[in-house]
């Protein structure tokens, strides 16, 4: 069962890069009747373009509006590729003029306490970001609950299984050894959200 942590509007954008997750979420906004629109930042990656014509594929057959920016810089060197992606993503959302809807859930909730803590600074993955307005609704719903709404087909980005990042590394070797040393790891992460 979804567990919501803030009211979703209305008029919403999700952000959507075809994968799973996000093609959940989009079952799930779309069942609530919502306007929903789709902003899609493609990498610049042979599987960027691929996702974007799965992404394009989509709106046009439930008549969405899709919003896109292809990343066209060199990544700098000294900047990990993963930190470059995300901030050009983010100043994509600045454009949207809509409330940007994630479809982050418990799973990515507890990976950021692990990366963060692991850095000294143990901190959450907020429900809300004012700029841009990023808004993360699923963030305390397990993966598993917010798969079960999908009813749609979605694309694999490669990369997500590549433990040289990590992201990947902390989601598919470190996490699951935290979860054996305590199982309630994500109840445990959730309850520190005060909501």
């Amino acid at each position: 069962m979804i567990r919501l942590a803030c009211k979703i509007p209305k008029k919403v954008t999700l952000a959507c890069s075809g994968g799973k997750d996000s093609m959940a979420a989009l079952s799930f906004l779309l069942k609530g009747k919502r306007d929903v629109s789709i902003a899609y930042y493609n990498h610049g990656t042979e599987h960027g373009r691929e996702a974007y014509r799965f992404v394009q594929s989509v709106c046009d057959l439930y008549g969405l509006e899709l919003v896109t920016q292809t990343c066209t810089d060199s990544i700098p060197k000294k900047v990990s590729k993963e930190q470059f992606w995300r901030n050009r993503r983010y100043e994509f959302f600045e454009k949207v003029q809509e409330p940007i809807i994630t479809a982050h859930h418990l799973e990515d909730a507890v990976e950021w306490w692990l990366f963060s803590s692991l850095r000294g600074k143990p901190s959450l993955m907020p429900i809300k970001r004012d700029t841009p307005c990023v808004i993360r609704p699923f963030i305390l719903s397990s993966k598993k609950d917010l798969h079960r709404h999908l009813n749609m087909s979605y694309i694999q980005d490669p990369s997500n299984t590549d433990v040289k990042f990590a992201r990947n590394y902390i989601r598919h070797e470190l996490q699951p050894m935290c979860l054996n040393v305590n199982p309630g790891l994500l109840t445990t992460v959730k309850n520190l959200y005060k909501v």
